[in-house]
């Protein structure tokens, strides 16, 4: 025993053996609690996952769909070609099978009402697009525009249909989110008894081995509390190779799914929201000055009807990354919706705000832009520049001023910057 003392006193090794051998059942039931503790842990952030990749790619896949379909009848008014008959009917084919498939599925039980008025917008487009493909010279019927802005309405409420229903999708998985915390909590409180249960019978060793499952439990915590409060770009830290290394990262994919828009890869609104309001606050709090930019694809709708979604997406990619190049590390550039862009610069006033902004300005200007067609763009955009707290005191009123800038920059005749005017602004409301 005495030699067992004296082991125990030189190396890590014996302290660990002489408390292992003391609370040699504690850390058995700890250890069978734990392995429970991380399978729930595991399991319950897997059925979110899962649930996102079931649920919401599909989802995204038919609007995909329904866009493409858009396609035939606007290749038809352009080209007469017959064969655009045959391309509609067969995606005609593809999303249908794709809404029975939906309406089929149990997973989306709350989703299947709005599936199903999405399915008769597209019924409705259809109908109108056959009668386009119908017509017989089509290039030479200016009656068919009428057509196709009803098809293309039809199109674009089967498709913001289909955002409800992927609304419903995100409270679902946030759900899930919320059950696994519950899940969290309660293990933790489990593995904390039997853990006080070892600390009573050898506090060291106890202490050492707890340490390796509760701080990484800790850190996955913390990232599901900061995911659920809306934070997607939050990261867990978790440098580890084994369970709870391998969910951490799972975490930290999806969370970047959720914060960055999929078509251009910049940040979504969403993410611009959070940031916009961090900003603000820094602002008050400091008293340091931010600028924003909106900026707005000029003739952008002439794009999609001329040579189809498809161009336009590559469009809009192209667009973004020329800004994310003439923009510094620390700007936020996110993509405020359809063809319109939002950048944050912090610490930038007015003079600043504007050098970025016309040298955005420029380089879109000067950048021409190869489509899937093979054709290339020449685009210009129309940038609106606020500064806070000089144009306005919330995230609200920054954004309505550099709004009102960029359609002032829109109505001066496009492609051009216009900074912000209260005057001007307040004219515009009396008049």
């Amino acid at each position: 025993m005495k030699a067992l003392l004296r082991k125990a006193k030189l190396s890590l090794h014996g302290r660990l053996m002489l408390g292992m051998a003391v609370m040699l059942l504690p850390l058995i039931i700890l250890g069978l609690v734990s392995s429970v503790s991380i399978r729930s842990v595991v399991k319950a952030l897997t059925v979110v996952v899962q649930t996102e990749i079931r649920e919401l790619e599909p989802v995204s896949d038919l609007e995909k769909l329904l866009l493409k379909a858009a396609m035939p009848p606007n290749d038809y008014i352009i080209h007469g070609s017959a064969d655009e008959r045959t391309n509609f009917a067969l995606l005609g084919k593809e999303i249908d099978g794709t809404y029975q498939n939906f309406l089929s599925s149990p997973d989306l039980a709350e989703e299947r009402e709005l599936i199903s008025a999405s399915w008769e917008e597209w019924e409705k487009a259809r109908f109108e697009g056959r009668r386009i493909l119908a017509t017989p010279n089509p290039m030479s019927n200016r009656a068919l525009e009428q057509r196709m802005e009803i098809f293309d309405a039809h199109i674009d409420r089967a498709t913001e249909i289909l955002d409800q229903a992927h609304e419903l999708i995100h409270e679902d998985i946030s759900k899930h989110l919320a059950h696994a915390q519950v899940v969290e909590r309660r293990i933790t409180v489990l593995v904390a008894i039997v853990f006080l249960l070892g600390i009573a019978t050898a506090l060291a060793a106890g202490w050492l081995l707890s340490r390796s499952i509760t701080v990484p439990l800790k850190a996955l915590e913390d990232g599901i509390f900061r995911f659920s409060q809306g934070d997607h770009s939050f990261r867990v830290v978790l440098d580890r190779k084994d369970e709870l290394g391998q969910l951490a990262k799972t975490m930290n994919v999806m969370a970047e799914r959720l914060e960055y828009d999929s078509l251009t890869g910049v940040f979504n609104r969403h993410e611009f929201h959070r940031k916009l309001k961090i900003e603000a606050e820094r602002s008050f709090r400091y008293g340091h000055t931010f600028s924003l930019l909106m900026v707005d694809i000029d003739h952008f709708k002439n794009v999609n009807d001329t040579y189809g979604h498809q161009a336009g997406d590559e469009a809009l990619r192209a667009v973004a990354v020329i800004a994310g190049r003439a923009l510094r590390s620390a700007d936020i550039l996110a993509r405020y919706g359809g063809e319109e862009f939002a950048i944050i610069l912090p610490e930038t006033p007015s003079e600043g705000a504007l050098r970025v902004a016309e040298r955005l300005r420029d380089q879109v200007e000067d950048s021409p832009i190869m489509i899937p067609s093979g054709k290339v763009l020449n685009l210009t955009v129309s940038i609106g520049v606020a500064i806070f707290p000089a144009d306005a005191k919330s995230e609200d009123d920054i954004i309505a001023a550099a709004d009102q800038a960029m359609y002032a920059a829109k109505q001066a005749g496009r492609n051009r910057v216009v900074r912000y005017a209260a005057s001007a602004a307040e004219g515009q409301g009396q008049a």
